[in-house]
């Protein structure tokens, strides 16, 4: 039996058990102060607070909600979100070194993002379409007014 092989094995599990143990001697990792934990919740619950209000826009779009009722729940999310952007930006001050955020995270920037992507839903089934859609990825019903 030849011991090169062996030895180039053994080399080779004392390095990978090297690599993998290095973060846990040197330590740098560190467990999150509770205020960095409120807020990567906070950031959760604003990308919620997006989440709904696109899928609230594209509802009154499809008219599956009545206009007084949209203008209510909009004005609930909006303040829900303003409060939200409150409360982060209250929080980030109060951290070290937190990262500046950038201009367009204001809450109705955001929304109009999501909706300049959306060009509407397909007729037969309701799934969302991008401006780019010939043909609707669900059914393959062809989008009216599509160049191509």
């Amino acid at each position: 039996m030849d011991l090169a092989p062996l030895l180039v094995v053994l080399a080779l599990a004392v390095i990978a058990a090297v690599f993998i143990a290095r973060p846990l001697v040197e330590g740098r990792g560190r467990e999150p102060s509770a205020a960095e934990r409120r807020l990567s919740a906070l950031r959760a619950e604003q990308d919620q607070v997006l989440a709904l209000l696109h899928e609230l826009d594209m509802d009154y779009t499809m008219g599956k909600i009545e206009p007084e009722d949209y203008q209510t729940q909009r004005a609930a999310r909006l303040s829900q979100g303003a409060d939200l952007l409150r409360e982060i930006d209250s929080l980030e001050g109060e951290l070290p070194a937190a990262p500046a955020r950038p201009p367009d995270e204001d809450l109705e920037n955001r929304v109009a993002q999501l909706r300049s992507r959306a060009a509407g839903f397909c007729r037969r089934c309701g799934n969302p379409l991008v401006l780019e859609d010939r043909f609707c990825t669900r059914c393959g019903q062809p989008v009216p007014g599509a160049t191509g």
